[in-house]
């Protein structure tokens, strides 16, 4: 009974998680903007889901924080939820962004590299970091599992085809 239990932590050994290439702050006339790259691994079941209509969602965190004496402060922090879906009737793919407009695609793979950039990031206020501080940039992305179908969430608690997060990816800032 155990071993069909493990299973599905089992069946597969390629990990699908998403991973953050890179994060950076780039200065802009108004303040820094963040530039990303996440490189999103659908596995099989999760393709297959998609392809069946069920909608796929994740949270990009973002955090600056200020390194201290004892402990790191955080300055700034924001989530951005992107929903991906497939529009059968169209043979489309459909990305809301975290303000709620949708965006249309015709193949997956320019649905995932459009969520890759973290194009939706507001600008960060420039008064926010000092000269001469030291900061860290933070990136993670979130499989949010709550937004799957009730039946599908235990399985997806259990199915490594299920995890879809990615770890932090934390780069010091040059100030």
């Amino acid at each position: 009974m155990l071993s069909l239990l493990l299973w599905p932590l089992s069946s597969y050994a390629e990990s699908f998680a998403a991973q953050i290439r890179s994060a950076k702050l780039i200065e802009a006339a108004d303040g820094y903007n963040i530039s990303a790259q996440i490189d999103y691994q659908l596995s099989p079941t999760a393709r297959e889901a998609l392809q069946k209509g069920i909608p796929l969602a994740w949270e990009s965190l973002i955090k600056i924080s200020s390194s201290g004496w004892l402990w790191d402060t955080t300055i700034y922090s924001q989530k951005l939820a992107y929903i991906l879906r497939f529009n059968a009737l169209l043979n489309q793919y459909e990305v809301q962004n975290p303000r709620g407009e949708e965006e249309m695609f015709l193949s997956l793979n320019a649905a995932l590299n459009y969520m890759a950039g973290l194009p939706d990031a507001p600008s960060i206020d420039k008064h926010l970091l000092s000269h001469g501080g030291n900061y860290r940039l933070a990136v993670k992305t979130d499989f949010n599992r709550e937004f799957l179908p009730v039946p599908l969430r235990p399985l997806a608690y259990l199915d490594a085809q299920w995890f879809l997060s990615s770890d932090w990816f934390v780069c010091p800032i040059q100030k």
